[in-house]
């Protein structure tokens, strides 16, 4: 039968063991979550430069002819009178 300062230790001991697994799977979590986010950014970002490279497989359109229109006003009338 220990004394009662060796039970809060024995008691402290294990809260700490208790943290020190809590903080662990903290860390392992936090590095799976960041290995996830990484990885789907990276799809992502192979995808984006893939469409870059690949482009479209439509046919190249041909450029609508541009119709100026010029409209002429009439001249002022010089005459005095």
């Amino acid at each position: 039968m220990g004394t009662e300062k060796r039970e809060r230790q024995k008691a402290n001991r294990a809260l700490k063991h208790q943290q020190e697994l809590q903080q662990a799977s903290r860390r392992k979590r936090i590095r799976v979550i960041g290995i996830g986010v990484a990885a789907v950014a990276g799809v992502f970002l192979i995808a984006w430069i893939a469409s870059i490279f690949v482009g479209d497989d439509e046919e190249p359109t041909t450029p609508t002819p541009v119709v100026t229109v010029e409209t002429t006003t009439p001249a002022p009338d010089s005459t005095d009178g």
